[in-house]
């Protein structure tokens, strides 16, 4: 069993001390003045830290370096719906533990890496992550009892995949992601898409099937996909009126098309439904275009990563669009950020965008001392595209989840300062009003909307965060990283309430 680490305190500080870390990373020992300990919010409680085993030199990853993420497999954990249990699954090992005391309930071996995952409160469902620079022999899907982590069943995905692959691909051709999976879950079946993509010299290709598989494991349909822009990116999978929805990425309109929102019928896997969102060269820092869908009541929302979003009914027409972010000159630079699934979350009626890091156009290299306004920023919109509110988080959003009336953010460094002083985890009130747009946290407002923010040590990287279906139990993993010679962060769980 791992070593529990109890808080020494409860973190039950002021809201005004916690905006004060969030923004500037001051230490907890700020104090905190007796008019705002009268008028406290609910507020994080760490219950649990919990040392993950130590990380191979080799293994900790440089921030400077390009696409640095890719390689990582950090610990991600999965909270049931009822808030009991955290899954923690790592490259070789996976945990079930119990949220109130941290108490590990039964360990395995990990199937080979997993990169896609989805607990309930009686199975866990998991996907095999995917082989790079080669062919991966079996890509499973696998049903455990969450109970006690026997297997139940597994399904190779690769087996409906690898001879789609054999059609399409070139001989003695090396795919770049072989066997690539994602998971979702809806009423008893699981859903998933499946992908392996190869490049021969500058030309990009990919074949991609879409998979129903019941709770026993046994498929329910098949889809097939060849060629570009394709079937998914990095867009998450939603559901709306008995259809699956996702979006693609295009290399180019006059390439391979423009991106897209699919919409699949649940019964039967047939395309429902398609809508095409071009490239913008007024808004877009390349020809390239990734779209990501959230599902907001009975609309569909479909953000380009260059802040095009797209409102959509339930059949695929357009209700509306706006822009949620523009580019930003200085000086010699334009300044530019972006957004992908992580930085995306749907509210009640209202659409959540995070913007993240600023680039520069046409020189990734270039570092300015002046970021974009918008980067590393949560920003509220209605589907009117009126902007709620915005605060400035400091570092970059790497999920972001909404759970009952809670909006729960956890963040990595400023990847242009390499500033670590904002890691960790925000929650917000959805529920609260403000009177002003940008909140600034010397206004008493902010106070209505924010609820916490706990200071992790390292960043939490993509993907680990999560919660439970009230929002009140919340589980973070961190991960070690350099920046050059420079190490910062730790290998840990943390189990966090609200009161």
């Amino acid at each position: 069993m791992f070593p529990i680490k109890k808080a020494k305190s409860t973190l039950i500080i002021s809201l005004i001390t916690a905006l004060v870390l969030a923004v500037s990373g001051c230490s907890q020992s700020g104090a905190a003045s007796g008019s705002a300990q009268t008028s406290l919010k609910p507020q994080l409680e760490l219950v649990s830290e919990i040392a993950m085993g130590d990380v191979a030199e080799d293994k900790i990853p440089d921030v400077t370096a390009a696409s640095w993420t890719f390689a990582v497999q950090p610990n991600s954990p999965i909270v049931s719906p009822d808030g009991k249990n955290v899954l923690v699954v790592g490259e070789d090992k996976m945990t079930f533990n119990d949220t109130t005391t941290g108490k590990e309930l039964w360990s395995k071996a990990t199937y080979g890496g997993i990169a896609s995952y989805l607990v309930d409160n009686n199975r866990i469902y998991m996907a095999e992550k995917y082989a790079s620079k080669k062919e991966k022999e079996h890509g499973y899907i696998i049903c455990l009892d969450s109970g006690t982590g026997n297997e139940l069943w597994k399904y190779d995905v690769q087996s409906d995949l690898g001879p789609l692959v054999a059609a399409n691909m070139p001989a003695g051709t090396a795919p770049s992601t072989s066997c690539s999976i994602k998971l979702v879950l809806d009423e008893g079946n699981i859903y998933a898409t499946g992908g392996t993509s190869w490049k021969i010299k500058e030309d990009n290709n990919k074949a991609e099937v879409l998979l129903c598989i019941n709770e026993n494991g046994k498929q329910v349909w098949k889809k097939e996909f060849s060629g570009l822009p394709g079937l998914i990116s990095m867009s998450s999978l939603r559901f709306i009126d008995g259809k699956l929805v996702m979006g693609n990425y295009s290399y180019g309109d006059s390439i391979s098309g423009p991106a897209c929102v699919s919409a699949f019928d649940t019964k039967t896997g047939e395309l429902a439904w398609k809508y095409e969102i071009p490239n913008d060269p007024e808004l877009a820092s390349s020809g390239a275009t990734n779209v990501a869908v959230e599902v907001v009541g009975d609309k569909v929302v479909a953000v380009a990563h260059f802040g095009k979003a797209v409102v959509l009914d339930a059949n695929g027409k357009k209700i509306n669009e706006f822009i949620a972010y523009k580019p930003e000159q200085n000086q010699n630079y334009t300044l530019y950020t972006s957004v992908y699934a992580s930085g995306l979350a749907a509210g009640k009626d209202e659409i959540i965008i995070c913007p993240g890091s600023t680039t520069v156009k046409g020189a990734s290299d270039v570092k300015v001392d002046v970021q974009h306004s918008d980067s590393n920023s949560v920003m509220v919109y209605s589907l009117n595209g009126e902007l709620k509110w915005k605060f400035r988080l400091g570092g970059q959003v790497s999920a972001s989840l909404v759970k009952d009336k809670y909006l729960l953010l956890s963040t990595l460094h400023n990847a242009n300062t390499l500033d670590y002083s904002y890691c960790g985890v925000y929650v917000f009130d959805l529920t609260q009003k403000t009177d002003d747009t940008n909140m600034d946290t010397s206004d008493q407002n902010v106070l209505d909307k924010y609820v916490g923010f706990y200071k992790t040590d390292g960043a939490v990287l993509y993907n680990c965060l999560s919660a439970s279906d009230d929002g009140k139990v919340i589980c973070a993993t961190t991960y070690p990283t350099r920046a050059g010679a420079a190490k910062t962060g730790k290998n840990s769980l943390y189990i966090l309430k609200i009161n």
